[in-house]
């Protein structure tokens, strides 16, 4: 039985938003990120198709391709984490991520503006290293990810890439503009709609196929 799919909005979001209080007679909202640190924890086939599939729904477009082509990607990630974690496979390197971003972001006509270079991608990496110690492996890894981990990366460049900040003087840091849509999954969802099953498999197929899986 399939898995209900989990938005990229809920866990994208949790991962930089904190939590709205809840009132106490009001049941607590699965928290989908401990969910996901969860899934990623898990050893066995079942319990990593889960978690390749839970991925796959996440990423922003995968559906032009229809429910049987995701599907399809979730075996291979499935399959590809599998052997990663067996040491049967290369491992992504952070530098593989930011050329299949780039080319993507080409592949759908965004602007030039949306690329990314290593820098990025380590520090969207470094930003789930707590919320999602599980699928964070570069204390094991260094500038390498398990396959898993580097489609969950590709995910939040997708997110973050060229999206306005505002700066947060007490942290020091910039956090993003609230009520923003993200510019670069708002390209990918618009080409996935506005091109056939066929062009949306042949863009994901040539992604997935830039980290050999």
């Amino acid at each position: 039985m399939r898995r209900a799919a989990v938005t990229l909005v809920s866990l994208m979001g949790l991962a930089f938003i904190p939590l709205l209080a809840v009132s106490q007679t009001l049941p607590r909202p699965p928290n989908m990120m401990e969910t996901l640190n969860k899934e990623a924890e898990a050893t066995n086939p079942d319990g990593i198709h889960a978690y390749s599939e839970d991925l796959i729904q996440m990423l922003a477009g995968v559906r032009g391709g229809g429910a049987a082509y995701a599907g399809s990607l979730t075996d291979r990630l499935a399959r590809a984490e599998l052997e990663a974690r067996s040491g049967k496979r290369k491992l992504i390197s952070e530098a593989d991520i930011a050329q299949a971003f780039n080319t993507l972001m080409k592949e759908i006509g965004a602007s030039d503006s949306f690329t990314a270079d290593i820098n990025a991608v380590h520090n969207n990496r470094m930003a789930f290293e707590s919320t999602l110690p599980a699928m964070n492996s570069q204390k094991k890894n260094g500038s390498y990810c398990n396959p898993g981990e580097a489609v969950y990366v590709l995910e939040l460049m997708i997110e973050n890439v060229g999206r306005p900040r505002t700066p947060t003087p007490d942290a020091g840091r910039d956090t993003f503009v609230a009520g923003i849509n993200p510019p670069v999954r708002v390209h990918l969802e618009l080409f996935s709609a506005r091109h056939s099953k066929s062009e949306v498999k042949e863009v994901f197929n040539r992604l997935f196929n830039a980290f050999q899986i």
